[in-house]
């Protein structure tokens, strides 16, 4: 067989060649980021290239044949490090007659920056610095030529390559063992807060953020009064004869896991309730339909709908949320969304599916009487369809708790 090149440069290298390959499909020429203070102000798009914050105005230009930055002389020795862009600038005074003159150099025709009514993680660039753009580039045929970059970025951000699947599936294998340690914990009487503690203890011990607010992550839902949503844990406790079900992921090396767990603390009987039982082989059943539709070409509401139906066909209530999400560096990744064509989502849902995207996908069923019964899984979608990076547990784990 022949051997299987490696691809040997750093995964921000890979991941700016890849934007420049992107531009053609998005009909973009170039792709400017822009950035200043952005310890305080961060450009959610930047870190895929750079572990580097900048404090003066500094302008990222990629075009399909050629990367350049123009940054102050105190920004510069960093990244002259890098090695990432070929033609590197700076200045001291001002940037303005440095930035027309690159522009002036490529005169590319559309300028995609980072600006989205739809997407937060492609409105990176902040109103005050776009304003800034617009003055130094009046009086240019620049100006006109400014546009939204929010395909590319969606692109860039889900597209993801294997360097990044592999992080992702790593993040993933140390929370299922965090589930694994956490669980085994469990007993009568204890709170949904302190359930809470034990992830966060997992997580120091690892020495690792919680992939969202440590607040609510993770999410603990005991029994069926228990507030679902993104909430704080409470003080419901665990009860023989009630559902536990946990939401929770971890942020390692830059990317995120997020995964949800339930299991049943049985009663007396020793037996789990028939409608709970029923309920979780719906899930299992609705996360299966989903990975076996989640194919490149098919439109993310597309997904959603399947399962929705499915569902419904079963006799269970709709869902308040999407089916799943991007997963990656921000634990809601990417462009898309596997969900309904509702308002809230505006565009989202209509992007389809592409090879190497990263997805959770995680429907829910409220059991009137016994609380949250949900499963989420990370899987990554491949030319014949998902595949799983976490474990899916299809049996329903049963709780022998004193």
């Amino acid at each position: 067989m022949p051997a299987v090149e490696t691809d040997t440069r750093s995964l921000g290298a890979q991941k700016l060649a890849q934007a420049q390959e992107l531009l053609r499909e998005c009909a973009l020429d170039s792709w400017l980021l822009l950035v200043r203070e952005s310890m305080e102000r961060p450009d959610p798009n930047l870190h895929f290239f750079l572990d580097q914050e900048f404090t003066w105005n500094s302008y990222f230009l990629v075009t399909p044949g050629r990367t350049a930055a123009l940054v102050a002389t105190g920004d510069a020795p960093d990244l002259i490090s890098s090695g990432l862009f070929e033609d590197l600038r700076t200045y001291k005074e001002g940037p303005r007659a440095s930035l027309i003159q690159l522009l002036q150099e490529l005169d590319p025709r559309t300028i995609g920056i980072n600006v989205s009514q739809d997407d937060a993680l492609a409105d990176g660039l902040t109103a005050g610095l776009r304003d800034h753009l617009v003055e130094s580039l009046a009086g240019t045929t620049y100006a006109s030529r400014l546009t939204s970059a929010e395909k590319l970025l969606a692109l860039l951000r889900g597209i993801k390559l294997p360097g990044e699947h592999a992080l992702v599936k790593r993040a993933v294998e140390e929370t299922e063992g965090m589930f694994d340690r956490a669980s085994r914990e469990f007993r009568i009487g204890m709170k949904a807060s302190e359930i809470a503690d034990l992830f966060h203890r997992e997580a120091d011990r690892a020495q690792t953020p919680t992939a969202w607010s440590r607040r609510y992550c993770p999410t603990v839902a005991v029994g069926a009064k228990a507030a679902v949503g993104h909430v704080r844990p409470a003080d419901e406790t665990i009860q023989k004869g009630c559902i536990v079900h946990v939401d929770f992921g971890i942020l390692r090396d830059q990317y995120c896991s997020d995964l949800q767990r339930m299991w049943y603390a049985v009663g007396e009987g020793g037996g789990v309730p028939e409608p709970v039982s029923r309920a979780h082989a719906a899930i299992v059943g609705a996360i299966e339909l989903a990975a076996n539709a989640l194919k490149p070409g098919i439109a993310g509401w597309e997904v959603d709908l399947k399962v929705r139906e499915h569902l419904a066909s079963l006799g269970y209530p709709e869902y308040p949320h999407a089916l799943g999400h991007h997963l990656g560096r921000a634990v809601h990744d990417g462009g898309g969304v596997l969900g309904p064509r509702w308002e809230r989502y505006g565009s989202a849902p209509f992007e389809v599916v592409r090879e190497g995207n990263v997805y959770t996908l995680e429907p829910s069923i409220h059991l009137k009487g016994h609380g949250l019964v949900s499963l989420e899984e990370d899987v990554v979608v491949r030319a014949s369809g998902a595949e799983f990076l976490s474990r899916f547990p299809r049996e329903l784990p049963v709780l022998s708790l004193r």
